[in-house]
């Protein structure tokens, strides 16, 4: 009968291959055209069958959806943190740009005008700030054409919070004594052309809350409006009378509610306000 053909594939599998003929001078050399086996089939064996047997692995929907949550409340509780921390560099930055602004507006005037005399200054040996006033008109006039402000009729000063609202919500001032409600109820209001709003208090030798005092709000109408945030309290000073020159700084007077900065914490890179830092006298060297 005649042969099976699988059966004779199978037997040329299983055999070796015969080894190549010795090879005379210019003779070329002959190979058997089966390669050897690297295994032996089963005997009754006709093919070889090939399967992987490789665990897949996979995530039930429960991982899934804990593993998902996990993220959302890590989320919810970082997020909030790096939204606020933003939020303050963009108020620093802003408030370190205004003030760069005005100062250099002030010694502009000082050195073109020689207009000095416009300032507070706290005698060596007194414990009382003495205003000087005789400059602050025609300073106040210059400032207002050197850096192009523009006055504006807005009751934005109505909507900062008063002392009381301050101390009561856990916020701090600078000189607990000062009349800081009474500078906020007629103020000239001006805005530069970013945006920022700059409060003038008109002077008069007449009445406390009219001396050389400025308040910052780096975003005008734009909220939060609180102290310390994005609104800061500021004066002209001339620090111990040993400066030819005027200085803003927050050193007689300023108000930070509660989770805000100080001018002088800000202006010296400080990330921390603490209970020390609202003191009425302090160098303002590092202001200069």
């Amino acid at each position: 009968s005649a042969a099976d053909p699988q059966s004779q594939d199978i037997s040329k599998i299983n055999q070796p291959s015969p080894q190549p003929s010795s090879i005379g001078e210019g003779a070329k050399p002959t190979y058997s055209p089966y390669k050897k086996s690297a295994f032996t089939l089963a005997e009754g064996a006709t093919h070889v069958a090939h399967f992987d047997n490789t665990r897949r692995a996979a995530f039930t929907l429960a991982e899934v959806l804990i593993t998902l949550g996990i993220i959302g409340i890590v989320a919810a509780m970082t997020i909030p943190s790096l939204i606020s921390k933003y939020q303050f560099k963009v108020w620093e930055t802003a408030f370190k740009k205004q003030y760069s602004t005005i100062q250099n507006a002030l010694e502009w005037e000082m050195i073109q005008n020689s207009l000095y005399q416009c300032y507070f200054s706290l005698p060596t040996g007194s414990n009382t700030y003495v205003p000087v006033t005789a400059d602050c008109k025609e300073l106040y006039s210059n400032l207002v054409s050197h850096m192009n402000l523009t006055k504006i009729d807005s009751d934005l000063n109505k909507k900062y919070a008063k002392k009381s609202e301050v101390l009561a919500g856990g916020g701090k001032t600078v000189n607990g004594s000062f009349g800081y409600d009474y500078i906020l109820q007629a103020p000239d209001i001006y805005m530069t052309k970013d945006g920022a709003i700059y409060m003038f208090i008109p002077v008069s030798s007449h009445h406390f809350w009219l001396w050389p005092q400025l308040i910052i709000d780096v975003n005008g109408e734009k909220g939060p409006n609180k102290w310390g945030y994005d609104v800061f309290f500021m004066m002209l000073t001339n620090h111990n009378e040993r400066l030819n020159r005027i200085l803003l700084t927050d050193e007689m007077a300023t108000m930070v509610e509660k989770g805000g900065r100080l001018p002088r914490n800000i202006l010296r890179n400080k990330e921390i306000t603490e209970d020390d830092d609202f003191t009425r006298f302090w160098d303002s060297s590092g202001m200069r």
